[in-house]
């Protein structure tokens, strides 16, 4: 069946790559906003310690440098780290795909 779950409109351009290529709109859904469709169903809070979202190449180059490291295949802040891990601000424009990103640290 069809779940109805909000439209979310994302601004973007037909190559990511370039700014000035033809804008279009990508229609999307939130899949965490099909918990109101499940009567009794509840959210429930996963710690930070449990994972390390990834949406932006400062978040990936966060993950990659030595402010985590790998305990029981899964990402952990280091110790060294005091408990907060660092920021970390790219300039957007320049570093919007990953490609930027392996270029500039290979």
């Amino acid at each position: 069946g069809f779940i109805p779950l909000p439209m979310i409109k994302n601004k973007k351009t037909v190559d990511p790559k370039d700014d000035t290529s033809q804008k279009v709109i990508q229609l999307e859904t939130a899949m965490g906003a099909a918990i109101e469709c499940f009567p009794g169903s509840t959210a429930i809070v996963v710690p930070r310690t449990r994972f390390a979202p990834v949406k932006k190449c400062n978040d990936l180059l966060l993950l990659r440098s030595d402010a985590y490291i790998m305990e029981n295949n899964k990402p952990v802040l280091n110790p060294a780290c005091g408990g907060k891990a660092p920021i970390i601000s790219l300039d957007s424009k320049k570093y919007k795909l990953v490609a930027a990103l392996e270029e500039a640290t290979a």
